[in-house]
């Protein structure tokens, strides 16, 4: 059967290398989900997490490919459902709708205005997929001018323990205790 996982990849940042990891995923005839690539703290490193669609043997498969990119040092599975796995998204909202009582919405989600238009604001909101496509749901209106969301984070690609903990943007504590373990010794046990 075939999940949602994150892959995460740690790597030195070399030209070509975005293009062999996406372009090792293409052959697999696996659809990529989401895709983001970060720099480090570590000079000429960089972090990849790719959320795809997959059975566990072609996880499997893939990860071991993935190993052998000479750039990659390291390569960390996990499930969607296993860990708090986050999002930014952002709404271009018409200016109108600060007039009507929809506009408590934003407050209700923990959205911010980010940017000021002449007759619209940018919204941001930091969380979960449920939590963005709750706030989009509210919004799909015709107020609603525009959205976009970045790819998606998880805390395992962070936290190199075997415990995360990860604090919302309703300020509530999220405490998420999850295995992070490599394609090898993670799935093959």
């Amino acid at each position: 059967m075939k999940e949602s996982f994150i892959l995460t990849i740690k790597a030195e940042d070399r030209p070509g290398l975005l293009h062999r990891v996406t372009g090792l995923i293409e052959r697999k005839n696996i659809r990529i989900k989401s895709l983001n690539l970060a720099p480090t703290d570590i000079h000429d490193i960089v972090m990849i997490a790719v959320e795809i669609i997959v059975s566990e043997n072609e996880l499997v498969s893939l990860a071991l490919k993935l190993e052998k990119i000479i750039e990659i040092f390291s390569v960390k599975t996990t499930k969607c459902n296993q860990s708090v796995c986050l999002r930014v998204a952002y709404f271009k909202i018409s200016k109108t709708l600060l007039d009507l009582p929809e506009a408590s919405v934003l407050q209700k989600y923990g959205a911010v205005i980010i940017n000021w238009y002449k007759d619209a604001f940018l919204l941001a909101k930091y969380g979960s997929d449920t939590s963005i496509r709750e706030l989009y749901n509210e919004l799909d209106s015709p107020h609603l001018l525009g959205f976009t969301q970045t790819g998606l984070i998880s805390d395992q690609a962070v936290i190199d323990d075997m415990e995360g903990r990860v604090i919302d943007s309703s300020t509530e504590p999220i405490i998420h205790i999850g295995d992070q373990s490599s394609v090898i010794s993670g799935l093959a046990a």
